[in-house]
């Protein structure tokens, strides 16, 4: 049986020959591994059992659709011309038998996975007439014909014993226990196991570089105070920020444009740099970080403790060049502690970090807050999410200063750094967040190095510019910089905190009391 797969990216196109089982997936666990951010690690698989070819989903993130139909549950058959799409910009379409096109794209695919995926129409073919000994054949259809036809009716004929099977399995009479169905080696539909968590590990960033952006509540100027320091620090007097000049700043950067938009477009021209090689460097840069000492904010109280001690510095809300959307889902509940033993009390007057708080509270850079004030903890809390690494405010400053200069706009960042107990917060409202599972995992926001810039309303050209501006800060080893996909399309940076590019990591240096999840990475 000949099957080739015509893979096409925006950025690459390849034809492969399935013997046997083929898995594609956006790591080396597939057999192909292939550049789209939105593929799980192994993502699907195509395989042949008993001279058919069938594929099926890896339980993957994003989904595998057949001619636009989401396959769900067992495998689903495969005939010549089937089109698959997987991950976020992966299109994929079946040849079988010995034919070959010279061009396999010679009928253009869409430029983009639709949003819909409607049914593709499947029109039945027309029937052949055969000539008949009048006209000259005397001896009628050709052998040939006549084993297709007994072969068409022994396909007819296991097909109805094959939906007979299908209906069995999924009678509870049938089922094994659990409500499992009962399989046999014979069953004419192969049942495959399936990872039910898709081959993902929650506790590798190569996983949740798929699963973490999770953009927070846009945030709504009106409902944001004005920022008004004293302070004897000049960079702590460039935080005087009023609400108004957030407003502006975010009409600014979301006006129409007039040029092609979107997160997928075979205009955008992804350098190399921002394809999956940051996974291992920013793998490396974490683990690092948690062999020398650092410590990962767990709630609002130890950001409070890292401001005040310059660990991490605050960000001026706004600027010409830049605004942040950040902190559009702080609460102004009481304030809680944090942590996975003793769960999250509230911080009162005798608590061990009550007192943290409240010098902070009292002298927020000559701006005060009342604990005991909803709206006064919601706006301290906003403040604290715009702490940032030290290193990183140049960076990101060099960034929207280009990008204003070129295109007049403030660039839109998303998040800066978050507490533990807010990502975890982020997580009960968004099922594709990142899931904290428990102590030693680690965010790239929680450490303080990590910034998102939105993209989704940027023209190509404007994404293009920033994305061979992040490429060549790449190359110079100041950064490591991702596209991101999806609903939350963004540029994910990941700034390194010591001024070092990642070599290779001194394993020997790190034990399981600075980062108990280690023997869950793979480092390459």
């Amino acid at each position: 049986m000949n099957v080739t797969l015509h893979i096409r990216g925006p950025y690459e196109s390849r034809s492969v020959e399935v013997i046997g089982e083929l898995s594609i997936g956006r790591s080396d666990q597939a057999d192909i591994a292939w550049s789209d951010d939105g593929l799980s690690r192994v993502n699907t698989t195509f395989f042949i059992d008993n001279d058919e070819l069938w594929v099926a989903d890896e339980n993957s993130t994003n989904g595998t659709f057949l001619n636009g139909e989401q396959i769900q549950g067992r495998p689903r058959p495969l005939r010549n011309g089937d089109r698959v799409t997987i991950g976020s910009t992966t299109e994929i379409e079946v040849s079988i038998g010995d034919e070959r096109r010279s061009d396999p794209y010679q009928n253009a695919f869409p430029s983009s996975i639709p949003t819909e995926h409607p049914q593709k129409p499947i029109t039945p073919a027309a029937p052949t007439a055969w000539p008949s000994p009048a006209a000259g054949n005397e001896d009628g259809p050709p052998l040939v014909v006549i084993a297709s036809v007994i072969m068409t009716l022994a396909i007819l004929l296991l097909g109805g014993l094959a939906y007979f099977i299908v209906s069995r399995m999924d009678d509870p009479s049938t089922s094994g226990p659990g409500g499992k169905p009962r399989t046999t080696a014979s069953a004419v539909i192969p049942t495959r196991v399936i990872d039910p968590l898709g081959g993902e590990d929650e506790n590798d960033l190569d996983d949740l570089i798929s699963s973490w952006e999770v953009a927070e509540t846009e945030l709504v100027a009106s409902d944001v105070s004005d920022v008004t320091v004293a302070s004897a620090v000049d960079e702590e007097m460039e935080l005087n920020v009023s609400a108004e000049f957030l407003a502006d700043r975010q009409r600014k950067a979301m006006e129409p444009r007039n040029g092609p938009t979107g997160i997928k477009h075979p205009d955008l021209n992804v350098p190399d740099e921002l394809f999956g090689d940051g996974v291992i460097k920013q793998k490396r840069k974490l683990a690092q970080m948690n062999s020398t000492g650092y410590r990962q904010p767990m709630d609002f109280a130890d950001l409070a403790e890292k401001r005040m001690s310059g660990e991490l510095i605050e960000m001026p809300m706004a600027t010409e060049s830049f605004y942040l959307d950040v902190g559009g889902s702080a609460q102004d509940r009481p304030f809680q502690s944090f942590s996975f033993k003793d769960g999250t009390p509230e911080i009162v007057p005798g608590h061990p970090k009550y007192d943290t708080l409240k010098r902070l509270a009292d002298n927020f850079a000559g701006q005060r807050f009342d604990l005991g004030n909803a709206a006064d903890r919601k706006q301290m809390r906003r403040r604290l999410l715009r702490m940032f690494q030290p290193r990183a405010r140049p960076i990101l400053k060099e960034l929207a200063d280009h990008y204003h200069q070129r295109f007049g706009r403030p660039l839109r960042v998303t998040s800066l750094t978050r507490s533990m107990d807010y990502q975890i917060l982020l997580n009960q409202g968004n099922a594709n967040s990142f899931k904290v599972r428990g102590e030693g995992s680690l965010p790239p926001h929680t450490s303080g190095c990590a910034f998102d810039l939105a993209r989704k309303h940027m023209t190509i050209e404007e994404q293009n510019y920033l994305m061979q501006k992040l490429a060549a800060m790449e190359r110079e080893g100041r950064l490591d910089a991702l596209i991101e996909y999806g609903v939350n399309a963004c540029f994910h940076i990941f700034i390194y905190h010591d001024g070092q590019a990642p070599g290779r990591l001194a394993l020997s240096s790190v034990t399981p009391d600075t980062f108990p999840f280690l023997a869950e990475l793979s480092f390459e």
